[in-house]
């Protein structure tokens, strides 16, 4: 029996509503994943401690990042997606509360810890229920949740530095600005009902299983793009004011025009992504990145390339993760689960990439730091044609 008018209305009115919600949560996602690497210098002052031991608050982050989003992926094939999504949001505002208050610096990775499981819990949720509503039209969907993450991260520099600067210096402030900035999202979480895995009823026939090849492979290019993205950007600032770059606030903002220029690219590619194949737009990303890394590989200490280089590899790291997550959802049948398998590639990447950075940085030099990020990016080429190849024979999945 075919659906009413009114009926197909109310139904896309609730994907919208939902699909806004998702982006307001998002927002306060790009907040705090953003947040850390302005203020990896502020912290390490705060506690008296040298930067390559701050870095292990970026490992700990990274690492509850990695519980919550692995782990998260079973949990949403259990419970409530929009529960959950709030409980993680309810996490991050005590870890944001909690930080400029603990001196300790163990009791602080604890702290970094709960923050980050927060964040991995919630970015999986928001992937995952996305994909169950738009289904095989989220790509322009997907692209545009993660305009919003970016949009998160751009302001990230900005108003910590700007808050930081209005308080006298003091650490407390910043943090609670970002904990009073997560806080809309819980209220349409709290309102919407949550939406299920519309495949979930289905009998699973064996050519819609996940091919575990494909799988294998689209988690490592998860893992060697985070590696890439979260890199950069935690790290940064730091390369910028510490070789006397760029002082403190024009650091900031050249991590802001990375994390900008990367928001207006998640921006473009909503109507790219319908007219580009998935598998082109990804081989273009990655031309770009590797281009613009190699640029600064030749102008390691230049203002001007780290400005043309943080914007250029904005825009060229922009649709990568959306593209890949949508990708997936056209070859397989995707659960909780198999998002799960997605995000333990990208955390491990969010996890191990900064903290090595901040080890070669601390204790090697720092034209090896751009040196690995631009190892990782040609990695991820390999990778990701290896990902097409195995996809193309894999073929599209069949729907009910």
């Amino acid at each position: 029996m075919e659906k009413s008018t009114t009926e197909i209305q109310s139904a896309r009115r609730q994907e919208h509503l939902k699909f806004g919600t998702y982006g307001v949560s998002f927002i306060a996602l790009g907040l705090a994943l953003s947040a850390l690497g302005p203020m990896l210098p502020s912290l390490a002052d705060h506690l008296g401690v040298t930067i390559g031991k701050i870095s292990f608050i970026l490992t700990v982050s990274n690492l509850g990042y990695l519980i919550g989003s692995a782990g998260g992926g079973r949990l949403y094939d259990r419970f409530k997606g929009h529960r959950l999504m709030a409980l993680a949001l309810v996490l991050m505002v005590i870890g944001a509360v909690l930080a400029p208050l603990v001196r300790n610096f163990y009791l602080l990775l604890l702290v970094f810890l709960v923050f980050g499981f927060g964040n991995g819990l919630l970015d999986i949720g928001g992937n995952v229920n996305l994909l169950w509503v738009f289904q095989s039209r989220v790509g322009p969907y997907m692209n545009a949740l993660h305009f919003f993450f970016g949009v998160g991260a751009f302001l990230a520099p900005i108003i910590l530095t700007n808050v930081m600067r209005l308080s006298g210096g003091a650490l407390t402030w910043p943090f609670w600005t970002l904990g009073i900035l997560f806080l809309p999202g819980l209220l349409g979480l709290s309102i919407l009902p949550s939406p299920v895995n519309p495949e979930s009823g289905q009998e699973q026939e064996t050519d819609q299983k996940p091919d575990t090849k494909l799988v294998i492979l689209m988690m490592a290019l998860f893992f060697l793009y985070v590696g890439v993205e979260a890199g950069y950007g935690n790290w940064i600032f730091t390369y910028a004011t510490r070789l006397d770059i760029a002082n403190d606030t024009v650091a900031s903002y050249m991590n802001s025009a990375y994390w900008g220029a990367l928001t207006l690219g998640r921006l473009a590619a909503v109507p790219l992504s319908r007219k580009i194949k998935p598998g082109t737009m990804l081989i273009g990303n990655y031309a770009l990145t590797i281009f613009f890394l190699g640029m600064l590989l030749l102008w390691p200490t230049s203002p001007t390339m780290i400005w043309i280089g943080s914007a250029g590899l904005g825009l060229a790291l922009a649709a990568v993760f959306p593209t890949l997550l949508a990708l997936g959802e056209t070859r397989m049948k995707v659960t909780g689960a198999v998002t799960g398998l997605f995000f333990l590639g990208s955390s491990l990447g969010g996890t191990i990439s900064p903290t090595l950075l901040g080890q070669i940085f601390e204790y090697i030099g720092s034209y090896p730091l751009i040196l690995t990020l631009f190892g990782l990016a040609l990695a991820g080429l390999v990778v990701l044609v290896l990902t097409l190849t195995v996809s193309n024979r894999v073929g599209e999945k069949k729907r009910g």
